[in-house]
Order: C-alpha cells, then sequence, then structure tokens
C-alpha cells in the first residue's frame, strides 16, 4: 500500500500547458497527480460496484478511517508539490503564470460549494469522491446532476468503504498519504474544469480526459453512469 503511494504521488505530470492560456493539456501524459497509476488497489476497492449495490441497502455510518480534515495550509502544500514538480519539468515555465493558474482552479471553493450543494460534507472521503464524480459526469454530460442520486452515489461508495479490507487498507494510511491521495483526486477534478471553462467548449480530447479521471477514481465508464 505505501509503494503505490510514494511512486503514485510523484507527480507525473506530464502535463503539457501552454503556458500562455492554460488551456489544454495533454490527455495521454497526464495530470495523473497520483490517482492514475493502474487505478490503485485502494480506488478500485472503494468504486467496486458502487453503481450496482441496491437502493434498500442499510446505508453505514462514515468510519473514524474515512474522516478527513483539509485546511488551506494542506491545499497551499499541495500546490507547491505541483508547482514545484512543474518546474523540475519544465524550467523556462513561467512562475507568475503557473501560480496563476493554480490559484485560478479554486479547488477548495469548488468542492466545498459543490460539496454543500448535494447535501453532502467536505470532511469525509466518500463525500468527496462523490462530488468529484458527480462534477466530472456533469463536465461529461453538459448537464447538473440529480442531487438525491449523488448522496445515493456517496451512501454506497460508504458502504463500499465499510468493508473490512477497505476499511484497513484506509487506516493503513498516514493522515499525509490520505490527504495526498484525495487532493490528487479533488485537483484533476478541478484543473479539468478550469481547462474546459477556459476553452469555452467541451472537444472530444477533454471528454476523452473526463473519462481517464473518471477511471483513475475506478469508475470504469462515466458515459454508462446515470446522476
Amino acid at each position: 500500500m505505501k509503494y503505490w503511494i510514494k511512486i503514485g504521488f510523484l507527480l507525473t505530470l506530464g502535463i503539457v500547458l501552454n503556458m500562455t492560456a492554460f488551456a489544454q493539456y495533454d490527455a495521454s501524459a497526464t495530470l495523473s497527480l497520483g490517482m492514475g497509476h493502474g487505478q490503485t488497489a485502494l480506488s478500485q476497492d472503494v468504486m467496486r460496484n458502487a453503481f450496482a449495490l441496491k437502493s434498500n441497502e442499510v446505508v453505514n455510518k462514515a468510519s473514524k478511517a474515512e474522516y478527513i480534515y483539509l485546511g488551506s495550509a494542506d491545499y497551499s502544500r499541495f500546490e507547491r508539490q505541483i508547482f514545484d514538480g512543474i518546474l523540475a519539468e519544465n524550467k523556462n515555465a513561467d512562475k507568475v503564470k503557473l501560480r496563476g493558474f493554480l490559484v485560478d482552479t479554486r479547488t477548495r471553493h469548488h468542492f466545498f460549494q459543490r460539496t454543500r450543494s448535494y447535501g453532502l460534507r467536505d470532511t469525509y472521503l466518500s463525500d468527496i469522491l462523490a462530488t468529484g464524480i458527480a462534477w466530472n459526469w456533469e463536465m461529461y454530460h453538459q448537464t447538473a446532476a440529480d442531487k438525491q442520486k449523488v448522496v445515493n452515489l456517496r451512501n454506497k461508495i460508504r458502504n463500499n468503504m465499510s468493508k473490512s479490507s477497505v476499511t484497513k487498507q484506509i487506516s493503513n494510511l498516514s493522515d499525509e498519504d490520505k490527504r495526498k491521495w484525495i487532493l490528487s483526486f479533488m485537483y484533476n477534478n478541478s484543473i479539468l474544469a478550469y481547462t474546459i471553462k477556459k476553452t469555452g467548449k467541451l472537444s472530444a480530447l477533454q471528454k476523452e480526459q473526463l473519462i481517464k479521471t473518471a477511471q483513475q477514481a475506478g469508475v470504469p465508464d462515466i458515459s454508462a453512469v446515470s446522476l
């Protein structure tokens, strides 16, 4: 478990950003930010059968293992790691524009607002995952997700997280590793949303990127999901 967290978080950002407009990045290379690497065992376990669970199954309470607190300092540190990772790949990158790009994606703001708009909380992994998947789905389908369906998705993810095998995996993560894992997922979504907004339309390339992002979160086919 520790191995994939360490390897997965090497910020293999092969992000090919247009440093003048920050409008696009290379779909095949990345923006993995740690969630990509072969669909990690954890994301697969969390999402396994999430869309197939019966609606009348008992919803398990969020466990201590999936509690997460993300303060402003956590976002700042993570953005710094992204910043340093990109500069390591491209020493000629415009630092001012890059820093401005990361600020403009407003990851913390968007997840805070969206999570609450769905009636969820941003202090549990299951709620954040459901929010990110719903946001990804909305970008892909260009329509708003049904609030109750997002809540149902959260409940199914939470049920999966309550399985002993998954709870054990999450419990074995340090708080820092857990933050890196979920922040990777959050920034994937917000950076994609920002680039789509800047281009003013959803291109075929961006739809492919949305599919890849969903797959990295353990959702095999975002186009087939109903929210």
